[in-house]
């Protein structure tokens, strides 16, 4: 009887670290899903002229004398904002150009930023 036993335990002891290795067994590679976008206190210098030097204003984009609006600098930003249609253009909307006009949207953490900004009265 002790034979069956033991070898009934090292059964279940292999079924349960089976199951177990399957269920830990995970892809860690996969970003979060829910990452945090902090867009509390955005201002022009510290967050906005970042994000649109990078994606905006780049040669043959919105520089200075772009005849749609330069976003080279604040002043310039502020008036594009002005003219209000940055926000349906970055998201895509159907009313507006799509920027970037090569179909790839910004991240929306970007975009979030951009909002606030633009909701806070676009501090510089």
């Amino acid at each position: 009887m002790t034979s069956k036993f033991n070898l009934r335990h090292l059964c279940m002891l292999l079924i349960c670290g089976m199951v177990f290795i399957f269920v830990s067994c995970g892809d860690d590679d996969d970003p979060d899903p829910d990452p945090v976008c902090d867009t509390t206190d955005m201002t022009y210098n510290a967050d906005i002229k970042t994000i649109l030097d990078t994606n905006c204003a780049t040669s043959g984009c919105h520089v200075s004398g772009f005849g749609n609006g330069s976003l080279a600098n604040y002043d310039d930003a502020v008036a594009v904002v002005g003219f209000g249609k940055i926000i349906g253009s970055i998201n895509h909307s159907a009313d507006a150009v799509a920027m970037p006009p090569s179909g790839i949207k910004l991240a929306d953490c970007s975009i979030d930023k951009i909002e606030a900004w633009i909701a806070a009265g676009t501090p510089e």
